[in-house]
């Protein structure tokens, strides 16, 4: 960004990994990591499984997993890795596929005989808690904060920007979060100036 100046009555940080970083500019830390995770995907087949499959038990090399079959037909799945891996390197690894087939294949045997296309690697956005943080951070009061999912994006992000954007046009600012809105538990719970002092229980 340089020495770029940019102007506006109110500014939204939802960077993800990268939300530390755009905190900086305005002059303030933000506690924010990102956590590298590796997913794949297989060929698409005809439906034959409904709910997501999340295995919550670890070892001594990676932590919970979760598969689900999307409406397209294609297995997606995700590992926790064990140790986390903090960092913003996007290359895929030669240890991903092995352990994650593995785990999935003595749970649900009948996943055998797919191909995997394709994996990837991304970031998740990790706060200390693994909880997200909203608001607005009394060093930069016209800049909401909407970061941190911890991995929930999807499924957080559409639901947490709509509440949002009902309280910026209720008139939410620092001084009063939620504006004319029921949303100001939301604002206190995932304070940017709360304690930190829990820890995520499953990731």
């Amino acid at each position: 960004m340089g020495d770029e100046e940019f102007a506006a009555s109110l500014f939204v940080n939802a960077a993800g990994a990268k939300a530390a970083d755009i905190a900086k500019v305005a002059g303030f830390e933000l506690p924010v990591f990102p956590d590298c995770h590796e997913a794949g995907v297989t060929e698409p087949v005809e439906r034959f499984m409904e709910p997501m499959i999340v295995d919550i038990r670890s070892d001594a090399e990676s932590g919970n997993y979760y598969f689900y079959q999307a409406s397209t037909g294609q297995i997606i799945f995700c590992i926790t890795p064990r140790p986390q891996i903090w960092g913003r390197d996007k290359d895929s690894t030669s240890t991903f596929l092995p352990l994650v087939v593995r785990r999935m294949l003595e749970l649900y045997p009948r996943l055998r005989n797919l191909r995997v296309r394709r994996t990837w690697r991304g970031m998740y956005p990790m706060t200390p808690d693994g909880l997200p943080i909203v608001g607005y951070p009394d060093s930069a009061v016209n800049f909401l904060q909407a970061t941190g999912m911890c991995g929930q994006g999807f499924m957080m992000g559409p639901g947490l920007g709509r509440l949002l954007a009902r309280t910026i046009a209720a008139g939410g600012c620092h001084d009063r979060p939620a504006g004319a809105t029921e949303y100001g538990f939301v604002f206190e719970e995932l304070s940017i100036n709360r304690s930190f002092d829990h820890v995520e229980l499953l990731k």
